[in-house]
Order: C-alpha cells, then sequence, then structure tokens
C-alpha cells in the first residue's frame, strides 16, 4: 500500500510537471503569436494577423461594434487601411492566464494607437487550443482615453 501510495504521489507531480511545462509553452507561443501580429499590423499585412485567429474570430471594436468571421473582420480591417493609411495601433500584452482544461487561454493587455489618432484603452483576447495549434477566437478593445 505504501509503495502504491508513492508511485500514485509521483505520478501526480509528473503530471502537474508536464502541466506547467505545457501552460509555458503555450504562454511563449501566445507571446510570439502577439509579436508577430504586432509587426504584420505595422505592415498593413491582414493576411498576417489573421493567420493566428478561428474562422469564427468575433472583434469588439473600441467603439463597441461587433464584427463576427476571420473573412468579415479581415475585410473591415482592409477598408479600415484603406480609408486612412497613417493609422498606427499596437497591443502590447501584459498577462496571459490558462484555464484548468489547458485549451484555453486569456491575455489582456494594453491597446495603444500612436497615429493619428491618440486613443488608448485595453485589450483582451480569447485563445483557443485547437488541434494543437493556439488560435485567437476573439478579441475585445476598450479605448478609454
Amino acid at each position: 500500500m505504501k509503495q502504491f501510495t508513492l508511485l500514485l504521489l509521483l505520478s501526480c507531480c509528473l503530471n502537474m510537471a508536464n502541466a506547467q511545462n505545457d501552460t509555458a509553452a503555450a504562454e511563449q507561443y501566445i507571446r510570439a503569436a502577439r509579436i508577430a501580429s504586432s509587426k504584420a499590423i505595422a505592415k498593413k499585412d491582414i493576411a498576417g494577423v489573421a493567420k493566428f485567429w478561428k474562422d469564427d474570430y468575433v472583434e469588439i471594436s473600441g467603439d463597441g461594434s461587433l464584427i463576427s468571421g476571420k473573412e468579415t473582420v479581415m475585410a473591415d480591417w482592409k477598408k479600415m487601411f484603406e480609408n486612412d493609411p497613417s493609422i498606427r495601433f499596437e497591443r502590447q500584452f501584459n498577462k496571459i492566464e490558462f484555464a484548468s482544461g489547458g485549451t484555453v487561454a486569456m491575455e489582456k493587455g494594453i491597446l495603444i494607437y500612436t497615429s493619428p489618432y491618440k486613443y488608448k484603452g485595453y485589450y483582451t483576447a480569447l485563445w483557443r487550443k485547437v488541434d494543437g495549434v493556439w488560435l485567437t477566437q476573439m478579441e475585445n478593445f476598450v479605448s478609454i482615453l
């Protein structure tokens, strides 16, 4: 019985260590994806941003409008960049938290428009692990300044 208890305890510890490693790797991936996404935004490379979105991606803009579907949001971004080529913004992540199941994460950070507007606010992003790949399912932007 004592050996069984020790084996069970060891198994639990190994599972916890693997879960922590998975979370660390997932956080590293999400942070790298956000950096790549910011670089794509700076180049106005909409496809480069959208490659991190699920097909059913939903965006809630700073003005409260809701757009759903990857293709629809891509078309909206294209229109935004065409209407105002000088627009510049970025999302700077602060924190990433994971649900206990390991397939959902929430990213929180600051949204900054650097040109021509001087808006600042916050964003949250819901990431979901789909077939082993982390993709953004939803982003909510709130411009407060």
